[in-house]
């Protein structure tokens, strides 16, 4: 078959992806107590590279009140260095590009995990979904979190990862500071550009510095907000426009259920959100969609719908082989279905099962003993 999901793809920056399916970011929560990476996430990674284009690593938080998950990744500090290190070239060594996921959760963690420091947000509102009442950055604070992510990415270059994505979707800080339901600020900050913009700028500033010109800068969007006073679709397509004005982003990534889908608000619109995207962005910056694929007819109709590349997360846990059997066409021996007796196998981390493949993404999976 000649799947388009396996022609490279060229980045503006001039590096090439050897096919045009990437790894879905997939929080492992498998680190240890300090944020050091585990050999048990070395090797789920090492299991899965010789296949994607790109493998985006699942969220590193930045500073010490950006955690959002137990035993989360950190790239807070220098002395992590070595730590991530090893996970890039499990991935790297592999052919594939290893993306390093830079996260602050803003107002979406708790005083548990921040040592009993109070949550931090552009306003002190909660989330709509409920949790904790955050406290407001200062200004100053704003400008040590952009210069955190900076360094943050000064620390991916040099464990040698081939790139970063700022975590800007599922109500992170980044989107945070853009929808107004959650920035009420009156300074500078108050405007919804102005943090992802400083951000863009900022690591680009470092990656000039640091690193050679085929390092990747990629953000990670959710293209709507659904609950009351969230922003919609169309802003997100203004959000996107700005931050690749300049020309320094490689890749948009739209945080989705489905990678096809339509607006989940505006429900009038039936053009998918990846196409209206894929519209109103520079022909040269790539868009990533995500959601529910699982099949090479879902992957070619997610790049017909006008996405560059097609991430995957679910179905990549399940078969780590996927993009190579289907390019020796072995397609019949492609695995959709998991048992638990293949976990060892497939290195999925303990913690991982317990709380994302039998916990929180349980109804998306299929498990062979439910089988009929």
């Amino acid at each position: 078959m000649d799947y388009k999901f396996l022609k490279p793809l060229t980045l503006p920056n001039g590096t090439i992806l050897r096919n045009r399916i990437a790894m879905a970011p997939t929080t492992l929560d498998s680190s240890f107590y300090d944020g050091h990476i585990s050999k048990d996430e070395v090797d789920y990674y090492s299991l899965r590279s010789s296949g994607p284009g790109m493998i985006i690593v699942e969220a590193a938080f930045i500073n010490s009140l950006g955690q959002g998950f137990p035993e989360q990744i950190s790239i807070s500090n220098d002395d992590l260095i070595p730590s991530l290190s090893k996970v890039a070239h499990a991935i790297t060594n592999n052919g594939s590009k290893a993306v390093l996921q830079l996260h602050h959760a803003g107002r979406l963690t708790n005083h548990q995990l921040l040592g009993d420091s109070q949550p931090v947000a552009p306003s002190a509102i909660k989330d709509p979904n409920g949790g904790e009442l955050p406290r407001e950055l200062t200004a100053l604070e704003v400008e040590q979190i952009i210069d955190d992510y900076a360094q943050a990415t000064r620390r991916a270059i040099l464990a040698g990862f081939s790139g970063i994505e700022i975590h800007g979707a599922n109500r992170f800080l980044p989107q945070q500071f853009f929808s107004r339901q959650a920035n009420h600020r009156t300074d500078k900050w108050g405007d919804k550009f102005a943090f992802p913009v400083a951000l863009i700028k900022k690591i680009s500033d470092i990656v000039d510095e640091h690193a050679t010109p085929d390092f990747i800068i990629g953000y990670r969007m959710s293209p709507e907000e659904t609950y009351e006073d969230g922003y919609h679709y169309n802003e997100a397509i203004e959000l996107a426009q700005e931050l690749t004005k300049d020309g320094r982003l490689d890749y948009i990534h739209l945080s989705q259920f489905n990678a096809v889908g339509t607006p989940l608000v505006d429900k009038v619109v039936k053009q998918p959100l990846v196409t209206m995207f894929r519209e109103s962005l520079p022909k040269n910056v790539a868009l990533i969609t995500v959601g529910g694929v699982r099949n090479p007819q879902q992957a070619n109709d997610a790049l017909d719908a006008g996405a560059e590349l097609v991430a995957m997360g679910i179905q990549l846990i399940i078969e780590p082989k996927w993009v190579e059997k289907h390019a020796n066409n072995e397609e019949s021996s492609v695995s959709y279905v998991l048992s638990p007796t293949d976990y060892e196998a497939l290195q999925i981390p303990e913690p991982a099962i317990r709380m994302w493949i039998e916990g929180a993404l349980k109804q998306f999976v299929r498990f062979a003993k439910n089988e009929s």
